[in-house]
């Protein structure tokens, strides 16, 4: 099962009901599909980012073992800063 960050968990518990749903569905695919987001470059090299709508995205880095550990969800203007 996918980890999740303390900044994630508070990330979810701030979105609105069925948004978070959709997170949850997300996140739970990620052990199965590491490569669902796409590949960070530059100063972000190594995290992965998947859609969640049109406004926000899940950050994540897959570990060695192959599970995720998600870093944070957020708006799509605040989440590569």
């Amino acid at each position: 099962m996918s980890t999740i960050s303390r900044r994630a968990q508070k990330d979810l518990d701030g979105l609105p009901d069925p948004l978070r749903q959709k997170a949850f569905n997300i996140i739970n695919r990620l052990d199965s599909e590491p490569g669902l987001g796409k590949k960070l470059l530059g100063p972000l090299a190594g995290i992965r980012s998947a859609r969640l709508g049109r406004s926000h995205r899940i950050l994540y880095q897959v570990q060695d073992s192959g599970l995720a550990f998600v870093l944070t969800v957020s708006q799509r203007r605040d989440a590569y800063r």
